[in-house]
């Protein structure tokens, strides 16, 4: 009981490790900026193995990539407004504009070649 506990708190502190953005400072806050955003839910098994990829990538990201999340459960509107139909989607933009939609679990290497890929260039 007290290893399932530990791994449940590593797991829900994961969740809230990066900045949560809402319909309201979605713009805002991607605007002029090179991003990562993790569509999830609480409930979704693979998004916290993709929530702990992230904070993974986080210690070696390069200091102008950020890293926020959406709460499919809580923001209905960027939903809709992405077209995400399955969790966990990693949305990379830059500069406001989206790059990269990809589904699904990426290991902690994917991202960084995404980042690369997309958003360093």
């Amino acid at each position: 009981m007290k290893r399932f506990l530990i791994i449940f708190c590593l797991f829900a502190s994961s969740l809230f490790a990066f900045e949560h953005l809402t319909i309201d400072n979605f713009e805002e806050k991607i605007k002029g900026k090179k991003v990562i955003v993790d569509f999830y839910a609480s409930w979704c098994p693979p998004c916290k193995i993709i929530s702990k990829n992230l904070d993974t990538y986080s210690n070696k990201k390069p200091n102008d990539v950020v890293i926020y999340k959406v709460d499919i459960d809580d923001q209905r509107d960027l939903v809709n407004k992405f077209g995400v139909v399955s969790i966990p989607t990693l949305v990379y933009a830059k500069d406001g504009e989206v790059l990269k939609l990809i589904v699904g679990v990426q290991s902690v290497d994917e991202i960084k070649n995404t980042v690369n890929s997309y958003l360093l260039k």
